[in-house]
């Protein structure tokens, strides 16, 4: 990724702040798109995505607690959900392991039930993350339904078990990502990891970043305390700054 259309912050920042005061933060930063976590109890769902769009700053996603695959989400359910966006708006959920195999017809019925809410399969990133779908199954989830991914750089490490398989799986989910989360993590020990200043680990971050498409947003993810150095770095490696 040599240039990011948008770069910003995740409301995982910072989940005491309203909508208002995260898009603040944003612009304030030189940053124009939030990534927001809902179902988790965040502020910005207070006064919700009007006062995000209010300040001229943009939605990279809404992040469910949707799990492709996992019968603990009856598509039915989602028809009722208030956590679903307006539609035109993506959606970031997991996937659980055999979401394309065992849990194949629940994993339909759960996306069929997002497009009725005007969530197309193309508008839904799935989220690299330990413990659920591998990266061959994103790939077969990619193209057997049309949903794309969210490349969460901890979570890739540690869905792969390391910093040299990440990179390796980089080339295979470019082509089907539409966003990035970037984090700052020690990339040898990634499960016994603090946050940590995107500086720490500015060589493989930046792998991640020179490996996806142009066309991903770029958010960051980081409780170090230290945004107002991770945001103008990250636009400095995106060669926006």
């Amino acid at each position: 990724m040599t240039a990011a259309v948008r770069v910003g912050l995740s409301s995982g920042c910072d989940p005491k702040l309203t909508a208002s005061q995260l898009a603040a933060l944003t612009l304030s930063l030189g940053g124009d798109v939030v990534d927001l976590r809902a179902d988790k109890g965040h502020r910005w769902e207070e006064d919700g995505l009007p006062a995000v769009r209010a300040q001229g700053v943009g939605v990279a996603f809404v992040g469910l607690s949707l799990v492709l695959g996992d019968p603990r989400w009856d598509p039915e359910t989602l028809h009722r959900s208030p956590s679903v966006p307006d539609a035109g708006v993506p959606v970031k959920v997991f996937a659980a392991d055999g979401c394309n195999t065992s849990g194949r017809e629940l994993t339909l019925r759960q996306l069929r039930a997002l497009e009725s809410l005007g969530v197309r399969p193309c508008a839904v990133l799935v989220e690299t993350h330990h413990g659920y779908a591998t990266i061959p199954e994103l790939l077969d989830l990619c193209d057997d339904f049309g949903v794309r991914v969210l490349v969460d750089t901890m979570g890739l490490v540690r869905l792969v078990g390391g910093a040299d398989q990440a990179l390796r799986a980089l080339p295979l989910l470019a082509p089907r990502t539409d966003a990035v989360q970037v984090k700052g993590f020690d990339w040898e020990s990634p499960e016994l990891s603090r946050h940590l200043a995107l500086s720490a680990c500015e060589k493989p971050t930046r792998h991640v970043l020179d490996a996806l498409p142009r066309t991903a947003t770029a958010t960051v993810e980081s409780k170090a305390g230290c945004l107002d150095r991770d945001v103008p770095l990250l636009r400095a490696w995106l060669g926006l700054s």
